[in-house]
């Protein structure tokens, strides 16, 4: 990718705030967003979905974090209390929930189950902390589950009736019942317990719904409530997946919102369960890397009315790739990282503007050029790993552009770059050699991600010794050890390269892909001191050849497209050149009435488009560009060489008609 100057980095701007509130208004106007709620844990997912949807709240309820028995009917009490729900372990209660009551002011947290589910000591805790509690519970799951619909009541003398030894089924109905507080009751196999028995009649309930099939709740079960009056209906399916498909499909849902969490396990359906309680949106079980033929068939009839995706879990639960399939429905995902390239805060927000408004029907991530690893200090031998941004940008103007970004439905992975000069070098040169100052960039990056709520980071090294090879390739395996475990991703922009003996050898292709998520190889600037192509398709291809050859897993290779041009200028001394957008291409040849050629090769029929011209001032000129016809040829390399996606640099050079010409023709090579 290009580099900025650090001068330009660091150029003072002024802050538009009304701009930027207009922008997040167009942007919640978007018809298709996407969210992942996830924290590295359990507990911290649960954390996040309650930061996600409540500011403050004086109740919480509060479960066992690593046993599903008690917490099974809990959404409904949270739902019924207008609270979160809230996962600790069982000994103690963790700080980090402890800090979460405190952000949302919290004062009485609702306990589930026995002191053997949430022990004595964290009732100390709450006391310690001024939090009044109650405790729910019964001899064991049961009573339980009755305990909590004493208080949450069946206004309609409606209930559920689900398995007390799984937790999906109870986990595919708990948003609807949430939202029309109707208890969850669980029984055994083949037999009705006594607690059951007594909390529905204490209710007076008339009809129940049995979740799932004989083999979680037998006939005999059934059977026996029929026999003593209750009318019965059970919605079921051949397994889990099965069941909460037809779930989805038999009650009335409101489908402009879905909810996606893993099947596998029970703790991100279940916090989530009262978030998409909040409008009667449903919660789909996805197996944690493939998802069932069923529920993809299904989402892709609802495609056109849902306006939202929420996935609950991180990334080990539920991959990008299926994220993105959930998302798209394509069965092959292709990922669109668009580069934000900006010299003002007005210029980021016009680019985002410029996608088109369903965002994520054709990018993924957006990456800024918001970081530039700093220099060696003066009077210092070496760099010490920390970065700059922009000197007119506060954090919280890079919190506003993440969310602004969010609410399009885009993810964010903020650049971290160096400068393109010797002084750049050297510092990366030194960072990339000294475990301290690795782990110093490494800690820096984790605190930016975490304070800008950005989703990763892009790492733009390109211009380093040769012999620094091995040490990036170390930086990049430690840097994305740590971002996987917090379920960040990380991409790795690399120069191109047509064979192991060319220019480039720091940059190890099959080694670094092992460590990132993402490859994304900047396959344009092929011509750099006299008028030429920026990407032409043999090069490209021969860089593409080279890199299967490396062992390279494909799928994590990003294809670098070009949006720019250059205007070259015919000087005394040799040649100077301007980069250029398509319009201003088009618009220059128009005005000089310059004839449009195209650049061929015998397997390149497409070609790349050129002209030439004389300015006023009698100097003539040469521009070569891409246009639809070329990104077209180019884009049809993703299927040519299974990739994983494209890296495209960037939306400076696009305004909205361009953008009508190439959007088109992303979503139909990407999605």
């Amino acid at each position: 990718m290009k580099k900025t100057p650090r001068l330009i980095i660091t150029f003072t701007l002024m802050l538009l705030f009304v701009s930027l509130i207009a922008l997040i208004v167009r942007a919640e106007s978007s018809s298709d967003t996407s969210l992942r709620l996830a924290g590295s844990d359990r507990y911290l997912t649960a954390i996040q979905i309650s930061q996600a949807g409540w500011s403050s709240s004086a109740n919480v309820v509060l479960a066992r974090g690593d046993n599903f028995p008690d917490a099974l009917a809990g959404a409904v009490l949270a739902r019924k209390i207008k609270a979160p729900l809230l996962l600790t372990e069982s000994s103690q209660l963790r700080p980090e929930v402890e800090a979460e009551l405190q952000r949302l002011e919290v004062t009485k947290v609702y306990l589930l189950g026995a002191q053997a589910a949430l022990s004595p000591a964290i009732e100390s805790r709450l006391t310690d902390l001024s939090i009044n509690f109650q405790r729910l519970q019964g001899a064991d799951r049961y009573g339980t589950a009755a305990d909590i619909a004493r208080i949450t009541g069946a206004p309609d003398a409606e209930a559920f009736l689900v398995t007390g030894y799984q937790f999906a089924d109870a986990l595919s109905i708990s948003s609807y019942a949430a939202a029309h507080n109707i208890p969850i009751l669980l029984t055994d196999l083949n037999s009705l317990p006594g607690e059951t028995v007594q909390i529905l009649k204490e209710l007076k309930i008339k009809n129940i719904t049995i979740i799932g099939g004989p083999g979680a709740v037998s006939l005999a079960v059934e059977n026996s409530l029929k026999e003593s009056g209750y009318i019965i209906e059970r919605i079921q399916g051949a397994d889990r997946y099965e069941t909460n498909i037809n779930v989805i499909q038999t009650l009335k849902f409101n489908r402009t919102g879905t909810f996606f969490a893993t099947g596998e396990n029970y703790p991100d359906a279940l916090a989530g369960a009262v978030l998409a309680s909040e409008q009667n949106q449903p919660i789909f079980l996805i197996r944690d890397k493939q998802i069932p033929d069923q529920t993809l068939a299904y989402l892709n009839t609802l495609r056109p009315q849902i306006q939202q995706f929420t996935v609950f879990g991180g990334y080990a639960l539920i991959p990008y790739g299926t994220e993105s399939i959930l998302r798209t429905g394509s069965l092959n995902p292709r990922i669109s990282l668009q580069y934000w390239q900006a010299y003002n805060y007005e210029g980021y927000q016009n680019e985002l503007q410029v996608i088109p408004g369903n965002a994520a029907a054709v990018v993924d991530f957006v990456a800024p050029n918001w970081y530039c690893l700093n220099n060696i200090p003066s009077g210092q031998t070496a760099a010490d790993g920390s970065f700059s941004g922009n000197n007119a940008f506060s954090d919280n103007d890079y919190v506003k552009l993440v969310k602004a970004a969010h609410t399009r439905g885009l993810k964010v992975l903020p650049i971290i770059a160096s400068s393109w000069n010797n002084d750049g070098k050297a510092a990366l040169d030194s960072m990339l050699a000294d475990k301290n100052s690795r782990t110093n960039l490494i800690n820096g990056l984790t605190e930016m991600i975490r304070k800008t709520g950005s989703d990763g980071v892009v790492l733009d090294f390109e211009y380093l010794s040769d012999t620094s090879g091995p040490n990036l390739t170390q930086f990049t395996k430690e840097l994305g050890a740590q971002l996987k475990a917090q379920n960040k991703i990380l991409v790795m922009a690399v120069m191109a390269r047509t064979s192991s003996t060319d220019w480039y050898p720091e940059f190890d292709y099959p080694r670094l892909a092992q460590n990132v998520d993402y490859l994304n190889i900047m396959t344009y600037d092929y011509s750099t001191s006299v008028p030429g192509p920026i990407a032409p398709l043999d090069w490209i291809k021969k860089v593409l050849v080279y890199t299967k050859s490396q062992g390279v897993a494909m799928n994590k290779v990003l294809l670098g497209i070009p949006y720019y041009g250059r205007d070259w200028t015919e000087t005394p001394s040799g040649y100077q050149r301007a980069s250029v957008s398509l319009s201003t291409a088009l618009k220059t040849s128009s005005d000089y009435k310059a004839a449009l050629q195209r650049l061929t090769s015998s397997s390149d029929s497409t070609g790349i488009p050129y002209y030439t011209y004389t300015d006023t001032a009698g100097a003539a000129h040469t521009v070569y560009y891409d246009d639809p016809q070329s990104w077209e040829a180019k884009l049809s390399l993703l299927d040519q060489y299974n990739l994983g996606g494209i890296g495209s640099w960037s939306l400076m050079w696009l305004d909205s008609d361009t953008a009508a010409k190439l959007f088109p023709i992303l979503q139909r090579h990407l999605r």
